[in-house]
């Protein structure tokens, strides 16, 4: 018996001393390699992506759950190197993606933050949360805003369009224009508003960053909006000492500005905008193809058939091709759009992985037969969804408020480098335009602003003798020059359509809808059969 506990005893002490020798044999080939098996060591071979380094300090016994100085493990480390391999060898290992670190930052948030967009692109490909927020409670897509990483935003605006509008009021106030031109691409609104009613222009104007201001204002700002309290951007950067950029917003009261748009000028602004950022390329006119003016912009007569021969009545003609095939975009009001598709998991675009869509309830995507492949979005679950993406809003302000109406008579206060306030009646021109007051009355409405409650309020209709366009505007609003309006795409077919509030529609297989509303960032259509509601998000040019 003691012979048995002899032998025993010696074979764990050559045990021992074999693990001690393999663990020394070890340590010398990582000194070998320039490295210590220490933790100084090991974020170095992380630095220098020796994933073989690593591997023989694993097997050497060193701890790979090892912190560094500030408290961040070894993902963090291979992420701020831009190290794909180390990153797939930790991942491999059981090493999370989401691994939180000083901060509460994950390697998504190091990848913003060391300006490695490849590594934020490969992290998401991986699954990486980007929705996830760090202890002072900003998400990875606010900290590329915050630091200045458009081609980050560029990245993560797919995987937060739920916060694509905070981000632009972010960009704003920091002056970020880069990262202001990303996000409204991907569907951020200018006609988003803090909780004091400042838009992003007035942001921009009041902490004087002149090009954020030139910039939201070319994309369609409005210099006119107010705040509750009627201040303005001009108002606000003459408030903050910025003379140079309340000059660059005022423009006065001209017939231009103070003008109804009519339904082709909406239309060809839209347009134009969506061809600036992805004009169509010409690769030549086919042999004995019609050739087709450049400009051509306007109502289509009744009857009239575009080059395939199909009716156009109503139509509106947008600006010819490149490729010499005009564009035409007709009014969503009793067109035929392809039918609904029932929700289904197919491939997704490289930037937005089936995987990464399933953790995050980013998207639900549906089969599509469009020529390009491109799946569709959908925002509301499971049910059968339109194949209708939102890619342009549009609603041009003017400088005019209607304040009140009374007995016939309404007072207007129109703002500018002259404030001043008037009265007009039927028949009575604006002062500084072409229009002319129609009739001031008052109606009984009911809707989301006012709770659905009957409330009576002020009209004043409006004529552009210039035009001939008509408007309405509403008390306590300010004045638009066309009713809101948005630039929609039928993702099957391509076809183009311009939706306003109360258009009906059908699908191809007979169902009717409506469009409940449009606002800057959604699209609200009704079922008219079943009632269910649907919102199309912006999803912007590139959504």
């Amino acid at each position: 018996m003691n012979l048995i506990r002899i032998v025993i005893c010696l074979g764990i002490v050559l045990g021992l001393v074999g693990c001690r020798k393999k663990s020394e044999s070890t340590a010398a080939e990582v000194r070998e390699a320039g490295y210590e098996m220490t933790a100084q060591g090991w974020f170095g071979a992380i630095a220098d992506n020796d994933v073989a380094v690593m591997k023989k300090m694993v097997k050497g016994g060193f701890d790979e759950k090892t912190l560094d100085a500030e408290g961040n493990g070894a993902m963090h480390a291979a992420i701020a190197a831009g190290s794909e391999e180390v990153g797939e060898y930790l991942l491999n290992r059981g090493f999370s993606v989401d691994e939180v670190g000083a901060n509460g930052r994950t390697p998504l948030m190091v990848a913003v933050l060391e300006d490695k967009p490849k590594m934020v692109k490969w992290l998401l490909r991986q699954g990486a949360d980007p929705k996830v927020k760090d202890v002072d409670g900003f998400s990875p897509l606010m900290l590329a805003v915050t630091k200045g990483r458009a081609a980050a935003v560029e990245e993560l605006a797919p995987f937060n369009r739920e916060d694509l509008d905070s981000a632009l009021l972010l960009a704003s106030l920091g002056g970020h224009a880069e990262e202001i031109d990303v996000l409204t691409n991907y569907g951020a609104s200018v006609y988003s508003r803090m909780e004091d009613g400042r838009t992003p222009l007035m942001l921009a104007a009041e902490n004087g960053h002149g090009e954020a201001a030139a910039l939201l204002m070319d994309i369609g700002a409005s210099r006119f909006a107010t705040t509750e309290d009627g201040s303005t951007a001009q108002s606000l950067a003459v408030a903050a000492g910025h003379a140079e950029i309340a000059e660059m917003i005022a423009t006065g009261f001209t017939g231009d500005v103070l003008a109804l748009e009519s339904d082709e000028e909406v239309v060809a602004a839209m347009d134009d905008y969506l061809a600036e950022l992805d004009p169509f390329e010409s690769e030549g006119e086919e042999e004995g193809a019609e050739e087709m003016p450049t400009d051509v912009i306007g109502l289509v007569p009744p009857g009239e058939n575009n080059a395939s021969g199909d009716a156009l009545d109503g139509a509106l003609v947008g600006e010819a091709r490149g490729d010499g095939q005009a564009m035409y975009v007709k009014s969503l009001e009793g067109a035929i759009v392809s039918n609904p598709s029932a929700p289904k998991r197919v491939p997704l675009p490289e930037e937005v992985t089936g995987e990464i869509a399933g953790q995050t309830g980013t998207a639900t995507i549906l089969e599509n037969d469009a020529a390009d492949d491109s799946p569709v979005v959908s925002d509301t679950g499971d049910a059968p969804q339109l194949p209708l993406v939102m890619r342009v809003y549009r609603q041009r302000e003017l400088p005019l408020e209607v304040k009140e109406v009374s007995g016939g008579v309404a007072t207007l206060n129109l703002s500018g480098a002259e404030p001043q306030q008037v009265k007009v009646g039927a028949g009575d021109k604006i002062p500084g335009s072409n229009l002319v007051v129609v009739r001031v009355f008052s109606r009984t409405e009911q809707g989301k602003l006012n709770n659905f409650e009957p409330l009576e309020v002020g009209i004043v209709e409006v004529e552009d003798t210039g035009s001939g366009q008509k408007c309405e505007w509403i008390a306590g609003r300010s004045a638009s020059a066309h009713d809101p309006v948005a630039l929609v795409e039928d993702a099957v077919t391509g076809e183009r359509y311009v939706a306003k509030p109360g258009q009906k529609f059908r699908s191809e297989d007979g169902r009717e809808y409506v469009v409940s509303d449009v606002r800057p960032s959604q699209l609200v259509i009704e079922d008219t059969t079943t009632g269910e509601v649907r919102t199309l998000r912006l999803a912007g040019p590139k959504g």
